[in-house]
């Protein structure tokens, strides 16, 4: 059953509002953050590993302000944390444009955009469409995660014509000002959950006689979250991609540059992985309600270890294309499966805060693998070692989320402790 027509649902309105926040937060900082990296060691006559530490101190600051952010998102007003993400990114960016050294820049980048990030983009976005959305939940959530794809889709090939046409703390002005676009949208739509508007998840007039409650029942404790088997194996399991995948992707940019192509052509190379990515989450979210979803990474994983294989061999442009297609496609699958799969295991009332931890996890692999790798750029001139390094890596993950446990398309519905969420081996 919908809503009648006087009460229109608010929850797609939700996802759509869910899905800009990410495409600015992600599309302005992490994905472009590549394109800086040529101009920013000229002016400042810098190496690509010491350019590589401001993602890798944007990750730090992401990482420990997640779990305050995911505790505050489960607790408070998640409209006043993104608009508040919004806000400081913009000052971040413009403070960027004018800054006269690179610790300057790396101070603002990684902990005034880093904070922003945490605040504005993945970790609120998805808790607020987790909390909207039961029966419907892969699909909201798959929608909203197109966002960091449709971001780098839209944004990239922007931003590398504006880098060879102009400067680079223009584009950072820009940025300032583009942020701030989002913030109304923010404050007018989002609301924490159906109740506050007297709805219901997914837009029923009266609960689904097989539907766990949305915001209903008890949250799990730090401790309990910590003490679950399936809580290690899902943070490891994908932290390690996530944490070294994006480490590659800040390295990306430089990878195709170093084979002769202009900075334009690799921003449209970046933009074509990233607009790959833009169906794969829908895909992949509407798959996530109906299988398991350890299967579904598995597949994720793979297929990135295969291009990976493919551009160690330094492929001509057909090849070279394909692999990042495959590797855009690919990563854009994994958010919505992730987010189902925390959903389903310890309840969406829990959601912000099981993200913020499992965010920890994520930590030394996303600071260390920005400077590392471009060390091993440096040492090496060329990327044959990182690529081989991030196959291993991805197979290890793969191993890693054997540790999962239970993985029926729908949970039971909760009672009033996070007990009923816990399913076997968790």
């Amino acid at each position: 059953m919908s809503t009648s027509p006087r009460e229109v649902f608010r929850g797609w309105w939700i996802v759509a509002v869910a899905f800009a926040a990410q495409a600015l937060a992600i599309g302005l900082s992490i994905i472009p953050y590549g394109l800086f990296i040529d101009p920013i060691t000229e002016e400042f006559g810098a190496s690509v590993m010491t350019a590589n530490w401001g993602v890798a101190i944007l990750f730090v600051v992401m990482t420990l302000v997640g779990p305050v952010v995911g505790w505050l998102v489960d607790r408070r007003s998640i409209r006043a944390i993104m608009v508040a993400g919004a806000l400081l990114m913009s000052a971040s960016f413009g403070l960027m444009s004018i800054a006269t050294t690179l610790w300057q820049l790396g101070l603002l980048f990684g902990v005034g955009v880093g904070m922003g990030v945490a605040m504005l983009g993945p970790l609120s976005a998805t808790a607020v469409v987790a909390k909207w959305f039961d029966r419907k939940r892969g699909r909201a959530l798959g929608v909203a995660a197109i966002g960091p794809m449709a971001g780098g889709f839209l944004l990239t090939p922007l931003v590398g014509g504006l880098l060879e046409s102009g400067d680079w703390r223009s584009v950072l002005q820009w940025f300032a000002v583009g942020v701030l676009g989002i913030v109304p949208l923010v404050w007018v739509v989002i609301r924490n959950r159906p109740e506050d508007l007297g709805q219901l998840p997914d837009g029923e007039v009266a609960p689904a006689p097989d539907a766990a409650p949305t915001s209903g029942g008890g949250i799990w404790t730090t401790v309990e979250i910590l003490s679950a088997r399936n809580f290690w194996g899902l943070a490891l399991g994908v932290g390690i991609v996530f944490g070294l995948g994006t480490g590659w992707g800040a390295n990306a940019p430089k990878y195709v540059l170093d084979l002769g192509y202009g900075t334009q052509q690799t921003a449209y190379l970046l933009a074509a992985g990233a607009g790959v990515g833009i169906p794969a989450t829908v895909l992949f979210g509407w798959l996530a309600e109906r299988f398991d979803g350890r299967v579904l990474l598995w597949i994720s994983f793979g297929a990135q270890m295969a291009s990976f294989a493919v551009l160690r061999l330094e492929p001509g442009f057909g090849l070279l294309v394909a692999a990042f297609v495959l590797i855009g496609f690919s990563a854009g699958a994994m958010l919505p499966v992730y987010a189902s799969l925390i959903a389903r295991m310890f309840g969406p009332v829990s959601f912000g805060q099981v993200m913020g931890l499992a965010g920890l996890v994520l930590l030394p692999f996303g600071t260390l693998a920005p400077p590392v790798i471009g060390l091993l750029r440096d040492t090496s001139g060329g990327y044959g070692s990182t690529l081989l390094l991030l196959i291993g890596s991805f197979a290890i993950s793969c191993a890693v989320l054997g540790l999962l446990r239970g993985h029926a398309p729908r949970v039971p519905a909760m009672t009033t402790s996070p007990a009923s969420y816990r399913i076997a081996g968790s």
